[in-house]
């Protein structure tokens, strides 16, 4: 009876009046996520995992070592205003209302919208990663027959240690780009006696693991204007993006086609859909958009398209490596009971103050397998040139 009233509410009602609500709980709570920021400060570390096509380098298999975890540069920890961590909800300081993961990206989206646009003739990222290089251990038998049968043996890392570099990138209008990889890389290890390991390798060897720290930075300029693109590649290249709508609906409608795509591209090179939800699309793809050129417009209907996404958490407030609060979103890889299993699952940490993307984990809650902080992003004129 009252889910068939509730319908017909929602039947009668002005089309408009979802997003109107919205945006008005969005604007009271924005001042209750701001309180709980000011009270955030660092807790235990309560990192990620996940694997993204989208990004080859944030590729993972098996599960992080704790020892590693505890001791990588620049863990997402999150808090939730008394020291405690683990996902608590924190409540917002004086409100004594507890704050979701659809307040934290309405605010956001409230935020951002206001954000004066910006252009330039480059996309500037500067970003540091810091991935975990481990012995694989989580392949499964039938996949290690299969391999077998075509001859090939699966070989993994003879060491656990996390690798940090840092990269600057500019991706032209143009479809020029340049980056420059290997800044300032630094190694920890799980203990002394993979670090002992680590001192007997051979330069090759390091090399062939990533794990060699002794190069300088490279700079590498690519032309892709002639380059034939996949549906999914044009549709996100850097002058597309700037033209996505600011729409919620023409959005989501741009966002289904794309998850149409990217499951055409999987059935046609791997014989079988992705497998993922329409959410875990989104919140795959958002990773990279938060990070892109989008327009403040497009940022704003990007939040609000997550805001109506199932499976979506909100962890708590937190600081990423270079000390900045924000708020922790978080989605797994597939039902509760699969993510406890495989720990699959990524986690953003987001200002919703600014509507910044300040770094994302992966990695099971135990160990990041990967984290990346973004230090800087902005438009610019020239290759090479700054914000």
């Amino acid at each position: 009876m009252n889910r068939n009233a509730d319908d017909m509410f929602r039947t009668l009602r002005p089309s408009g009046l979802d997003t109107a609500v919205a945006e008005s709980h969005a604007r009271r709570r924005e001042q209750d996520l701001a309180n709980a920021l000011n009270d955030a400060r660092p807790g235990l570390a309560v990192p990620v995992t996940t694997a993204r096509r989208r990004m080859p380098r944030v590729l993972i298999a098996g599960l992080a070592a704790g020892a590693v975890a505890a001791t990588a540069a620049g863990v997402i920890v999150a808090s939730d205003g008394s020291g405690r961590s683990g996902g608590v909800r924190p409540t917002a300081s004086g409100t004594g209302q507890a704050l979701d993961a659809r307040t934290v990206l309405l605010a956001s989206a409230e935020t951002v919208a206001r954000t004066p646009a910006t252009t330039g003739a480059y996309w500037y990222v500067r970003e540091r990663e810091t991935g975990l290089v481990q012995p694989d251990t989580a392949i499964d038998k039938a996949t290690a027959k299969r391999l077998a049968a075509k001859g090939r043996v699966l070989k993994s890392a003879p060491i656990t240690a996390s690798v940090s570099k840092t990269e600057e990138s500019w991706d032209g209008r143009n479809r020029h780009d340049r980056t420059i990889t290997g800044i300032d890389p630094k190694i920890t290890f799980a203990s002394p006696a993979e670090e002992a390991k680590w001192k007997r390798m051979s330069p090759a060897e390091r090399r062939r693991w990533d794990l060699d720290v002794s190069g300088k930075p490279q700079v590498s300029n690519y032309d892709f204007s002639k380059v034939r693109l996949s549906p999914t590649q044009r549709d996100q290249s850097i002058e597309q993006l700037t033209k996505l709508p600011t729409d919620v609906a023409a959005l989501e409608r741009v966002m289904r086609k794309w998850y149409k795509d990217e499951n055409q591209e999987s059935t046609d090179h791997d014989g079988v859909p992705t497998g993922d939800s329409f959410a875990l699309s989104v919140f795959g793809n958002a990773q990279d958009l938060l990070a892109g050129p989008l327009t403040p417009g497009t940022k704003a209907a990007l939040y609000r398209v997550l805001a109506k996404q199932p499976g979506i958490r909100y962890l708590g407030t937190a600081t990423d490596p270079m000390g900045r609060k924000g708020a922790v979103l978080a989605m797994g890889s597939g039902d509760d009971a699969q993510q406890a299993k495989s720990g699959g699952e990524i986690r953003l940490i987001i200002d919703p103050k600014t509507g910044q993307l300040l770094a994302q984990e992966s990695g099971d809650r135990k160990a990041p397998m990967l984290i990346m902080t973004y230090e800087a992003m902005g438009w610019v004129k020239s290759l090479g040139a700054r914000p």
